[in-house]
């Protein structure tokens, strides 16, 4: 895999034409003088921005169209964020700024993430992914996800392409209670950050600690006690309703969560790519419940991870997921869920209605980026337009959802 990922690195690194411009188009885009669409960031940093430490930055925000919000000039520091993508040419970039601020909307928060979305040609499959997540929120079960926002970027006084402006996954954002040394039982977040968290082996492997902050020392054990029990309980202490599975996970959150991957075939959205979390407990409470949000869906919608074509058949699970759906009951919970999300939020002229805002909103934006950032000769990213993405993607939907129908209806009826 590590060779894999070097050789489409190198595929990045040579310059191609902008094919994905026509050249009509491309006489009417400028990156130096047109009249913005979407907010503009303007980032200035007078060192080097580098994954391995923060740098002094000053951060601005400046709206279109004559709107009003919080344009103020602020200090803070900077540094490249993400894994592979990092050696991407259009980085991500995570701001931590000296005080708090709210940005277009979202909660106050000095922790931000511009995401450069560099293998999606569409600029918008982290934002659909996370909307849709945030969308399935009812009254006491709420859906956790980043709030997100389209920008464009100019890094030290220089057009650098559209972004998503993101919120940071925290405890603030999961409203846990804060950390507190003198309790038995904190708040955790867990994030899986590869292949080795399915669920089905014992220890830790697989996950990052976000939450206590590891500055205050490793806090394993609740993901520990999970996985040990996940992984090596019988059945019947499995499924037990007072200590088993429905006492230590939020099922409802679970079915969401797994449906969203199936939904979007986030290839590694299932075992690499998610967060696992659970609140601190209260005095005489029982021990909160885990639940999941995601995390990392630019390769979703019918692309994979080096944004390579997906196919709409592909049955996404883990080992935690198998577990609970080899429950009858579990199974056709399950499927009514999906069915009832088919009405709604899951159905086509739902997503596609969703697909259009998003490409809307970013408008000539989306042209600049691909001036910017051109389409390199080869599958990375397939050459395609902007509007040609977009076609795809809706296309893709509409095999995916009509496969995942019969598939869920299939597998509800079995056993």
């Amino acid at each position: 895999m590590k060779n894999l990922v070097l050789v489409f690195i190198a595929m990045i690194c040579v310059a191609a034409s902008a094919a994905d411009i026509d050249s009509g188009r491309q006489t009417r885009i400028s990156l130096t003088n047109f009249e913005p669409n979407i907010p503009i960031v303007f980032l200035e940093a007078k060192e080097p921005i580098v994954s391995e430490r923060k740098v002094p930055c000053v951060v601005k925000m400046v709206l279109p169209n004559g709107q009003t919000g919080n344009t103020s000039a602020l200090a803070g520091v900077v540094r490249i964020h993400g894994a592979t993508s990092t050696m991407y040419p259009k980085k991500s970039f995570g701001v931590t700024l000296n005080a708090p601020v709210r940005w277009l909307g979202m909660r106050e928060s000095a922790h931000w993430v511009l995401n450069a979305a560099f293998v999606d040609r569409a600029l918008m499959r982290h934002k659909l992914s996370y909307d849709l997540f945030l969308s399935l929120s009812a009254t006491n079960a709420p859906r956790f996800a980043s709030a997100s926002r389209f920008v464009e970027a100019k890094l030290n006084g220089k057009y650098h392409g559209a972004y998503l402006l993101m919120e940071r996954v925290d405890r603030a954002m999961f409203g846990l209670r804060s950390y507190d040394s003198n309790a038995q039982h904190h708040a955790v977040i867990y994030k899986a950050v590869d292949h080795a968290a399915g669920f089905d082996h014992l220890g830790h492997g697989g996950f990052e600690q976000r939450e206590p902050d590891p500055l205050t020392g490793d806090y394993w054990g609740p993901l520990d006690r999970f996985n040990r029990f996940v992984s090596s309980t019988d059945r019947a202490t499995f499924f037990d309703t007072a200590a088993g599975i429905p006492a230590r996970l939020d099922l409802d959150n679970a079915i969401d969560f797994h449906l969203l991957v199936l939904l979007t075939s986030n290839m590694d959205g299932i075992d690499k790519n998610l967060l696992l979390a659970r609140d601190a407990q209260l005095t005489n409470a029982p021990l909160p419940k885990f639940f999941f949000a995601p995390w990392d869906y630019d390769a979703t919608f019918g692309r994979n991870w080096e944004a390579s074509r997906v196919g709409t058949t592909a049955w996404l699970s883990n080992h935690l997921f198998d577990r609970l759906l080899s429950d009858a009951d579990y199974r056709r919970k399950f499927a009514a869920r999906w069915k009832q999300l088919r009405q709604r939020q899951f159905s086509v002229t739902s997503i596609h209605r969703m697909i259009d805002d998003n490409a809307r909103t970013l408008g000539d934006a989306a042209q600049r980026n691909a001036l910017r950032w051109r389409t390199l000769d080869g599958p990375y990213p397939d050459r395609l337009t902007f509007d040609q993405d977009i076609a795809q993607m809706k296309e893709w939907v509409i095999d995916r959802t009509k496969w995942l129908d019969d598939e869920i209806a299939r597998r509800a009826g079995s056993g």
